[in-house]
């Protein structure tokens, strides 16, 4: 079972426009973890313990913020709210649920293999799209429209939607895929042009850029910099086996008109959709101004024709107003967190990020240099430094698409933590049965 419900919660990252697979999946986890009780206290002594504290202490809080503001409990629990409104309770149970199961460092090698080459393939496939609409007929456009993965907006055309209901979640996730790819690239003993990571990186760069998120494009850039052209050691192998595949790409992909367009109006503001940004960002303020301690209460930014209660500019939560569950939010998570929570509120979700990145950090050290956990650490932790720089211009911490794909990676590394400690105790009780063990640097 446990593998099993690994592998869908892998493959359940690949797109969202089935829902039905995210929550199959989502829901799967309860059972794994009722299932493995032993397994839940032993991996509380090197768990992220301080990031699941966080965790619950938000639960409760974003809870009794709605409570609050006399919202329906019937509304609570619809799949709208959750889906939109309240996508925070679902996006961080993976944390909650967090468990180490026992897996294998082959299988969880494979698993990540198969997520990544399951997004190089829906790459590749919008890449042909992509030629078909832009270049050279291919006749792809006559598909039916699920295996459409381009798509027309109002304000550009031929945007790379993979299996994603937005753009800029998919050009958030193919930002990520392209940053473990090259983690396990840039980060390895022995790097190769003629390897996976490289195909990976290849794949999901395109995908990226095929995206037209011009808040991937950047928050990319900064994460590939800060974290794998910066980290000591590696920047002679990212420049080595990362420029080679980058360079040309971009070259590209970069010189078509309506990629071109969009990358050239990530400065411009007069462009209409980074207008309406700074009316998202002057609402959240407004609200954030109204009741700073702990906000207007969760879910009530979008909501219309709102009637406060409390103390004006101290606590005033929204207590009135026409219920809205839908995907409008301020466009930004620290702002969003501010005007729905306040100050309380953007404190715990950035508590548990940070104290997530801190355990990613030390559970890095325990692994050798080169070896693949060193390096899927290293890519986690890339990860989440976008997601702290996409948040500024779209509400990443507070929707499903990322939290889950990061908090996944988290569980597979969780996993590899378990297998060394439990290896380094048979290996301190049994010392001549495990002499074959001392090939455990290159896992």
């Amino acid at each position: 079972m446990r593998r099993t419900v690994t592998t869908l919660m892998v493959v359940s990252l690949v797109g969202n426009v089935f829902p039905v697979l995210n929550i199959a999946a989502i829901f799967s986890l309860f059972p794994l973890y009722l299932i493995n009780q032993e397994s839940k206290q032993s991996s509380s002594d090197y768990g992220p313990v301080t990031a699941r504290k966080f965790l619950v202490a938000a639960y409760l809080y974003w809870i009794a913020s709605y409570i609050a503001t006399g919202a329906s409990i019937v509304n609570f629990f619809s799949f709208d709210f959750l889906r939109f409104d309240g996508a925070l309770f679902i996006a961080y149970l993976p944390l909650l649920l967090i468990v180490d199961v026992g897996l294998d460092p082959l299988f969880i090698r494979r698993s990540l293999g198969v997520f990544l080459t399951a997004m190089s393939l829906v790459a590749a496939m919008g890449l042909a799209e992509f030629a078909d609409a832009t270049l050279v007929p291919l006749g792809l456009s006559a598909l039916p429209e699920p295996l459409q993965l381009i798509h027309n907006a109002s304000l550009s055309a031929d945007i790379f939607h993979g299996f994603f209901r937005a753009h800029n979640a998919a050009g958030a996730i193919y930002a990520m895929a392209s940053l473990l790819s090259f983690a396990l690239l840039a980060g390895a003993k022995r790097p190769s042009l003629v390897s996976w990571p490289a195909v990976w990186l290849a794949a999901n760069v395109i995908g990226l850029v095929l995206t037209q998120s011009r808040t991937a494009y950047v928050a990319f850039v900064a994460a590939t910099l800060l974290v794998i052209f910066l980290r000591k050691g590696w920047l002679k192998n990212a420049l080595r086996y990362g420029a080679p595949i980058l360079v040309p790409l971009l070259s590209c992909l970069l010189i078509q008109p309506t990629v071109t367009h969009r990358t050239e109006a990530v400065s411009d503001l007069e462009d209409p959709n980074i207008v309406m940004r700074f009316v998202y960002y002057q609402r959240a303020l407004n609200d954030f101004a109204l009741s700073p301690i702990v906000g207007t209460g969760l879910g009530r930014y979008n909501d219309q024709l709102k009637i406060y209660s409390g103390i004006p500019n101290f606590i005033y939560f929204a207590t009135g107003g026409s219920v809205e569950n839908d995907d409008l939010h301020a466009h930004n998570s620290y702002l969003h967190f501010l005007a729905e929570g306040g100050i309380v509120g953007l404190a715990l979700m950035l508590g548990i990020w940070v104290a997530t990145f801190r355990w990613v950090g030390k559970q890095k050290t325990i692994f050798e240099p080169g070896s693949f956990a060193h390096c899927l650490a290293q890519g986690i932790q890339a990860c989440i430094v976008l997601e702290f720089f996409m948040s500024f211009t779209e509400h990443m911490m507070g929707t499903a698409v990322t939290s889950l794909t990061i908090l996944t990676m988290v569980t597979l590394l969780l996993n590899l933590v378990g297998w060394k400690y439990r290896v380094a105790s048979w290996i301190h009780r049994e010392p001549l049965q495990w002499k074959g063990l001392q090939a455990w640097p290159a896992l």
